[in-house]
Order: C-alpha cells, then structure tokens, then sequence
C-alpha cells in the first residue's frame, strides 16, 4: 500500500474516531443537561406519524475480500455507508392502516465502484420508494390481516427470509401477504405471494432509477406457527420460488472500475425449486430464573437449478444447463442463562450445516440455495460466509455491564461442507477462489473468526454499534492462493425521529 493509501486510511480513522468520541462525551452527559427526546410528528388528529431515520456507518477493512496482504485491492480501506430514511404511516380507522417509505442509500470515500454488488460494494442507491402498502385488519384483534403493496417479508429468524437490514440497501418485497390467526393466540398461517425488489445503483453523473421487481422471480410460500405446552412452540413452512434467470446483471461504468476488478455481477442464479421445514423454538429464560434455551431449523429443497459455473470443463464442471435440485440445511443452538447471574450474562453454542455440490457431474446440485437471508447476524460480521456449503461451530457470549449498552462476543470456526464445491460469500453467488483442481483438493478447513460487537443506547432516539472482527486463515486458503488474516472495525450511529 503505497504512503498516500496509508495517510488517508489513518485520516479516516482519526476522523471517524474523533466525531465518535465528541457524540459519546455528549450522550453521556447529565440527562438534565441533554435535549429531551423529541416528539413524533403527528397529523390527522394523530392517526397519522411520520418517520425520519437515518443511519451512517464508517468501516475499515483489510483482506476481508482477497486474503491477500501483498496486493492492494479496493476492496481494503477505509470508507463511509450511509442511508437515509423517510416515511409516514397512516390509519384513517382501526383496521386499514397505509405505509409509505422512501430511502437514500450512499456509500462515501471507497476506491470499489459505487454499484451495487461489483467488488461487494453497497454502492449508491439515490432516493426511491422503499415501502409502500396498505393494510386491511387490526392485527390485535382481526382474525385475518392482509397486507398489498411494497412491503418487508420475514419469516422466524429470517436465515431463508428476512429484510437484511445491515445492508445498506436493505430488502423488501413487492406482495400480497395474508395472516390468518386460525386459533387466536395460539395457531397461526401466514400466506404470500411475491417477488423481491432489486436495486437499480446509481453511479456519479447517472440520472434517477426507480427499484422493481420483475414478473420473471416469483416467490411465495405459507409459515404455520403453533405455540406448543408454554414456552415452546413450532412453526412448519413451504416456500417456492421460481427465478427466470439471473438478472439483473450489474454493469459497472468503465470509469468507475479500477484495474482488475470485474465490470458486471450477477444478482442471482435460475431456479425453480421448492424449500420445506421446520423450526422449533424454547425461548431464553429470564436472569432471574435461568435455564437452557433451544433453537433448531431444518429445510430439505428440490426441484431444479440453472448450473451456476456453465463454462466449466473436464472432471471439475460439467454442461448439462440445468439440475435437478437436491440440498438441505440445519441450524441447532443450545443456550444458557446462568440464574441470578449478574449484568444479563448468557452463553450459547450453535452448528450450522448447509450441503454442497459433493459431484459436479452428476446432473444435481447438491449446494443448498439459502433464498433471501438477512445472513450478516450469523455467520460471522465479515460476511465471508453463506448458508450454503457451509460447517459453522460457534460460541457465544452475551452480557450488559451497564444499563442501555449490550456486548457480545463470537467465535466461529468455519469449514466447507465438501472442497467439491465453492467457498460461497454472504451473496451465496460469488465465490472466495475459483473452483478448480486446486481447490478441490484442497483441505475443508477454511479458518476461524472472533468477533466482538459493543452496543449503547443512550437514548430512545439514537443507537450506537462499533465492532472488531478478526479472521485467521484455515489450510483452504493457503492450499488455494494467498493466505493472510483479515480485519474489520465499524463504528455506527442510527438516529429515529
């Protein structure tokens, strides 16, 4: 890295730093002295609020994309992300309620291009409708409630479905959602249809583009939730979805894409497959009672797949252009609560399994497709990782050593399912090396990661989250490639009026 690389990234650092020491000092003085929270803007006669959010989050991360300490990619640096967000919500009566949300996405100071999804860039994302639905039925009292419009889907702990919020663009879903309570309190449906919006980045000197969804990715599904002998409960699911193609292809301006670094991402591979399971949930004790607390999900998929690595020859590839589906994927935690212990201590342990491609020639895929994941809050925070070709160890502790504030800390051990198949990133797409002899050879052991993550919420309006994460090389990387440790540091603020 050359000296000007070294003095900026240390520039950002300081900065960054600073303004997070100048709005600590601030929060952590004498409440007396501090503005109040500031009142929700009403109208209507306060049937109607508005919202205003807006996050801005600075990282700095080395290695965490090519493993490779001797080069210099623009994937390593520092650099700001940063969204804004603003909506209304609306209820002319009990039972119809109206959402609308617009959101500004930025990412400031990188050399990655600012488009979506080239080099893992969150890129720029200008002013565009975010939500936008209307809600018929009280959800405390009407036994049906269905929901049209743009909206937010996610199912139980949202490792097939959810908003991925950290993510700068965040996900929603263009849908009809219908939540039928079939016994009130204890048994419930939940019923969709949909396609997921896909962002249209913006770059410097481009103009406006509206978000859509296409006709062409189909997804939709039913979740039953049953609420067994108190506190356990049970939720059996099926989900579909039937993607066209891989669109929209992400074009990078030629300007805006340094040396080396592809000019077009995929968003997503072909599919027509179905995904079934299950979750079981024991939810954690209180501090004062203590006690062990369990989760397990597992989704068994089939149906058909467009071959992801279509180029690919000889022994390692294979040409048939499309097939037959057939992957599954577990997740099993146990944790614990230590009764009377102080500062809301907790420790969990969990494993992940998700089946890989064992045999590249066999007309299946045996890679499991983890649909539409919010999947940075589990498997690890540098976002090296996917719910697909995947054996995850983790150890978790959580405590809060003063009021409002929360810290935990992870260990991850990682490992591919089979070295047959790729090392998938977060996107579950891209992968980390290519998948050729070397790779195929090489041992499972990809490496390990500890994270720590603190966060403050001093006051009902604003969040503070900073976080360090470390990864140490495993046998694969060095068997394939370069083989250096990555690190990544975020601060992050988020203010809600």
């Amino acid at each position: 890295m050359d000296p000007h690389s070294i003095t900026l990234r240390a520039l950002r650092l300081g900065v960054g730093s600073f303004g997070a020491l100048c709005l600590t000092s601030w929060l952590a003085a004498d409440p007396a002295q501090a503005p109040a929270a500031p009142q929700a803007l009403t109208f209507d006669e306060g049937r109607g609020t508005f919202e205003f959010i807006e996050r801005l989050r600075f990282e700095d991360r080395s290695e965490t994309f090519d493993f490779n300490s001797a080069a210099t990619a623009p994937t390593d640096g520092s650099w700001f992300v940063q969204r804004l967000r603003l909506g209304a919500t609306w209820k002319p009566a009990p039972d119809l309620a109206l959402q609308v949300q617009l959101q500004d996405a930025r990412e400031w100071g990188s050399d990655r291009p600012k488009v979506p999804f080239i080099l893992g860039a969150e890129g720029n994302n200008a002013l565009d409708l975010r939500l936008a639905s209307v809600t018929w039925g009280d959800p405390k009292k009407s036994p049906v409630v269905f929901t049209l419009g743009r909206q937010i889907l996610s199912l139980g702990e949202e490792r097939l479905v959810g908003s991925s919020e950290w993510n700068n663009f965040a996900r929603t879903f263009d849908a009809g959602k219908l939540v039928w309570s079939i016994v009130p309190g204890k048994t419930t449906a939940t019923v969709f249809l949909a396609s997921v919006v896909n962002v249209e980045g913006t770059t410097s000197g481009s103009g406006w583009k509206f978000d859509r969804s296409s006709a062409d990715d189909r997804f939709g599904g039913i979740d039953v939730f049953h609420k067994l002998a108190p506190p356990h409960t049970i939720v059996g699911f099926l989900v579909w979805r039937h993607n066209k193609n891989n669109t929209p292809i992400t074009p990078a301006p030629p300007a805006a894409t340094p040396g080396g670094a592809p000019t077009t991402a995929a968003y997503d591979i072909a599919q027509d497959i179905g995904t079934l399971g299950f979750r079981y949930l024991r939810p954690p004790a209180s501090a004062k009672d203590g006690g062990f607390d369990t989760e397990i999900e597992a989704a068994w998929q089939f149906g058909t797949v467009d071959r992801q690595t279509t180029t690919a020859t000889g022994p390692y590839g294979g040409s048939d252009p499309k097939l037959d589906q057939q992957a599954w994927a577990i997740h099993a935690l146990l944790g614990y609560t230590p009764a009377g212990a102080p500062a809301g201590l907790r420790f969990d342990v969990e494993y992940n399994l998700a089946s890989g491609d064992t045999n590249r020639t066999d007309g299946q895929n045996g890679a499991f497709m983890n649909l539409f994941p919010s999947n940075h809050k589990f498997y690890g925070f540098m976002d090296a990782f996917a719910w697909k070709n995947l054996r995850e160890a983790v150890a978790t502790a959580r405590f809060a050593p003063w009021a409002k504030t929360s810290v935990r800390v992870d260990y991850h051990r990682f490992s591919l399912y089979s070295s047959q198949d790729a090392w998938y990133r977060a996107n579950a797409v891209a992968t980390v090396r290519p998948l050729n002899a070397a790779a195929q050879g090489a041992p499972r052991r990809a490496g390990d990661e500890l994270d720590l993550t603190f966060t403050w919420t001093p006051r009902p309006w604003i969040a503070l989250d900073t976080g360090y994460a470390h990864f140490a090389a495993g046998p694969y990387l060095r068997a394939t490639g370069a083989a250096s440790n990555a690190d990544f540091f975020y601060f992050q603020t988020t203010l809600k009026l």
